[in-house]
């Protein structure tokens, strides 16, 4: 009579030693440096900490979009005494005309409004004066005494482009008529 022979399973051990679990690979002591393996591994870990920084970078700038811009000085920039202050004059409130009517009214005064246009909204409803160049409003008070406005109506707006050669923006708004042009 033959003798059948028993084979090994993940449950019996072969010499009567511990079973190994199923499905497990054990590590040999002896397994050769697998350099493949660990340059895969120390570029996913370059990876992983590139994908942070980019993240970091994208919250910050996330945080400071807006309106603002680096202040560079805060010394004012103010229109040299012997030039005329070049600005701009924007109709915000949609009537024909009006822009052009503030443009020659400060053109008398001394000014030169290099750009006469619409603004890009026509539902504004107070009349802002924006300074382009000093953070102190130094030319923005020009331009508000000029039109009879107190400085409630005046900010700061540091231009976007330092070839920007406009001073001071003024964007009339539906409050027109309360502005007395040719009375201080």
């Amino acid at each position: 009579m033959k003798r059948r022979q028993q084979m090994a399973t993940p449950s019996r051990a072969k010499s009567g030693g511990r079973a190994k679990p199923a499905g497990r690979m054990a590590k040999s002591d002896n397994a050769p440096f697998d350099l493949r393996r660990t340059l895969f591994s120390l570029f996913l870990w370059v990876l992983g900490i590139a994908n942070l920084v980019i993240i970091a970078f994208s919250i910050q700038n996330r945080f400071a979009t807006g309106n603002e811009h680096t202040i560079i000085s805060d010394s004012a920039v103010v229109a040299e005494p012997n030039t005329v202050m070049k600005i701009e004059v924007l109709n915000g409130c949609g009537v024909d005309g009006l822009a052009r009517k503030f443009a020659d009214y400060l053109r008398t005064q001394g000014f030169d409004p290099v750009t006469v246009t619409n603004y890009d909204r026509q539902d504004i409803p107070r009349t802002m004066i924006i300074d382009r160049a000093s953070n102190t409003y130094v030319n923005a008070r020009q331009v508000a005494k000029a039109l009879g406005l107190s400085d409630d109506y005046i900010s700061y707006l540091a231009s976007s482009r330092p070839e920007d050669v406009v001073a001071v923006r003024v964007i009339i708004g539906q409050d027109y008529k309360s502005i007395q042009l040719g009375s201080k």
